[in-house]
Order: structure tokens, then sequence, then C-alpha cells
């Protein structure tokens, strides 16, 4: 898979995912507190972040002005989330600690990202 094609899938994931986050913060609060108090949920997630980076830069690690430098960026961003998971839970374990207002602002975020990917990668 190239990484128009990782583009063209991780680019609406995440505008959908921010749009929920943002139109839904209570939902995605109470989500993300329950993953906290799951151990077993908290350590599959940081193993997933951790698969998802690894794959984005195994094929697609390019830093041209294009859909492949955000999505470069988001394969690092995974795999040090999965990294820092897995040897400094306590750090992530307070990162997910949002209120409303950061919970909108992360969301709002993933969202233009997704959106920027999504159209970079169907312009293309």
């Amino acid at each position: 898979m190239c990484g128009l094609e990782m583009s063209g899938v991780f680019g609406p994931f995440m505008a959908i995912f921010g749009l929920w986050m943002l139109l839904y913060a209570d939902n995605a609060i109470k989500v993300f507190s329950s993953i906290r108090a799951t151990p077993a949920a908290f350590y599959m997630g940081g193993l997933i972040n951790l698969l998802i980076g690894l794959t984005i830069l195994r094929y697609s690690s390019l830093w041209m002005p294009t859909a492949f430098a955000l999505l470069s960026l988001f394969g690092w961003v995974m795999l040090a989330r999965g990294v820092l998971v897995l040897y400094m839970p306590q750090l992530i374990m307070k990162w997910m600690t949002l209120k409303q207002k950061g919970m909108r602002f992360l969301g709002f975020v993933l969202l233009v990202w997704g959106l920027a990917l999504a159209w970079l990668a169907f312009a293309m």
C-alpha cells in the first residue's frame, strides 16, 4: 500500500473521528476514561498505535510537501504514542485526562489533519 492509498484511508478516518470528538466531547471523555480504567484496553490501544505507526513509516516515510509529509508525521505520532504507552504509561494516562475544551481542540486538530490528508490523497 503506497502513501496515497494510506492517506485515502487514514485521512477520512481521522476526519470522522475528529468530528465525533468535536461534536460529542462528553462521550469521547467517557470513552477515554473507560480506556484509562481498563489496563488491557489501554495497553492494546498502545500496541495498535505502535503497529499503525510502524506500518505507515514502513510504507510511506517521505517528507515531500504533500500527503506523504502529513502521513509520515501521523506515523511518527502513532509510533511515539505506542512506545510511550509501553514505557511511560503514567504520562499517557495524564494526557488522556482531557476536559471538554481539550477534547474539542484535539477533535478539531484531527478533523483538519484528516481533511487535509483526504484532500491531498484524492486530489492527486
